[in-house]
């Protein structure tokens, strides 16, 4: 008997346990509730925070290209005729007004020689025209001294007539007086005739001689009007043999500028058709500059202008950079491809850059340095404005903040925010504001254990 009530006695408190345990179960009362409702309450955030940094930021856009001569030149004959030599071939060197071919053109030939011929012919009628001056120079010397003579006679027979006019009169007079005889007065009267007669003669001459002065000065006149001539035949047919020199001259096929011959398409005897409708000669690049031509996109094209630094990367060249900057845009966009032609010049003194070349173009478009930035993932957009999620005491705050430019890693914050703030690193659109938050260490950043 006394063995079974220790049993009983715990059988007894089992029933009240399991009756307690039940009581447990039915419906919380309201302190109950309370304390489940707070066991409940979710855990607080973990995040990763950065500080803002100065640091640049910059718009670039990659683009691939090709890689073009500055200048390529066909080179095509002006005449038709024969090739006589052919000096170069693809690939050689040339310098500007080097003779690459040469042509046989007989009547071009012919045809310089006869307006060189012509321009002598000319230039010795100059000098003969010359020389009808002179001889009409001295005629027309000849003919005012005849005149001066003449005119010397005549003065000499009117002091005649004057001298016997007054000897007659004195004759006269005596013969009226008887004191001399009528003979004397006849003969008087005779030589006053005679002197008369003289200076009539000498006045007649002096008009011939005029007469003669004046075709000695028309002559003159003439032989000056001459040497005009020659003077503008001559220079016609210096025009005339000049022009005939610059046909000759399209008999030698030159360089346009220093260059490569890429391409050559005559040889000898080969007979050259004028002008550019058929196949260049030759096709001759300047190898000196290099062109790399791309097509920025619309997205881009409104940032970049000549000036921008940009920088080519070739990879038959395992990926060598070259340092440029834009040279020119074509301003307009192409309404195909809806890109901006871009051209880059590129100075190729190694001739490392070789036309045909593939290459890939950044070109820095903008470029903000020594700016406050955060990472890109660390702000978000909500509403038309930019926002970041800044922790403070254990609970997030969100901030507006006015941003700049940004290069895909980094975005600019212009506003907004302070120097020594601490931002949720990434996916802070889905923090709410005021939310309990733990800053955690990145592993990166982590100090290391002591060994």
């Amino acid at each position: 008997m006394g063995s079974r009530r220790p049993l009983a006695s715990r059988s007894f408190l089992a029933l009240v346990m399991i009756s307690l345990l039940e009581a447990g179960c039915g419906k919380p009362t309201g302190e109950t509730t309370a304390a489940a409702g707070t066991r409940r309450a979710p855990a607080a955030v973990r995040v990763t925070t950065v500080t803002p940094e100065r640091a640049t930021v910059r718009r670039t856009t990659e683009q691939p290209g090709q890689i073009e001569a500055i200048e390529v030149t066909p080179v095509h004959a002006k005449l038709a005729g024969y090739v006589r030599t052919v000096s170069v071939d693809i690939g050689d060197r040339v310098t500007k007004r080097q003779v690459m071919a040469e042509l046989r053109v007989p009547e071009v030939e012919a045809d310089s020689k006869r307006m060189r011929a012509m321009l002598e012919q000319a230039q010795a009628e100059k000098k003969q025209y010359e020389a009808a001056v002179e001889v009409a120079r001295a005629g027309v010397a000849t003919a005012e001294a005849k005149v001066l003579e003449i005119q010397a006679g005549i003065r000499k027979s009117d002091a005649d007539v004057a001298r016997w006019k007054s000897e007659f009169s004195r004759i006269d007079q005596l013969v009226r007086e008887h004191a001399q005889t009528e003979g004397l007065l006849d003969e008087t009267r005779h030589k006053l005739r005679a002197a008369e007669a003289t200076s009539e003669e000498d006045r007649a001459q002096v008009k011939s001689a005029e007469a003669a002065l004046s075709e000695a000065r028309a002559l003159l006149d003439r032989a000056h009007a001459d040497v005009l001539t020659s003077i503008s035949h001559i220079e016609v047919a210096r025009f005339e043999a000049e022009r005939a020199e610059a046909m000759e001259s399209y008999t030698k096929i030159e360089a346009p500028y220093d260059g490569v011959v890429t391409r050559r398409n005559v040889e000898v005897g080969q007979l050259t058709t004028p002008g550019s409708t058929g196949d260049p000669l030759f096709i001759v690049a300047r190898q000196d500059v290099v062109t790399i031509t791309v097509g920025v996109p619309e997205a881009d094209a409104l940032s970049v202008n000549a000036g921008d630094v940009a920088r080519v990367r070739l990879v038959a060249l395992d990926g060598r950079i070259f340092e440029g900057k834009v040279t020119r845009t074509a301003w307009a966009l192409d309404a195909a491809t809806r890109t901006l032609l871009t051209e880059i010049d590129l100075p190729n003194p190694d001739d490392a850059l070789r036309p045909g070349l593939y290459a890939y173009a950044s070109i820095v478009a903008e470029e903000h340095k020594d700016v406050m930035t955060l990472p890109s993932a660390a702000v978000f957009r909500d509403g038309g404005k930019s926002f970041c999620v800044e922790v403070s005491d254990g609970r997030a705050s969100r901030r507006e903040i006015q941003v700049g430019l940004s290069d895909g890693g980094l975005t600019e914050v212009i506003s907004g925010l302070g120097e020594k703030a601490a931002i949720v690193e990434a996916n802070s659109a889905s923090i709410a504001d005021g939310q309990e938050v733990e800053r955690i260490t990145p592993p990166e950043a982590a100090p290391k254990a002591k060994s």
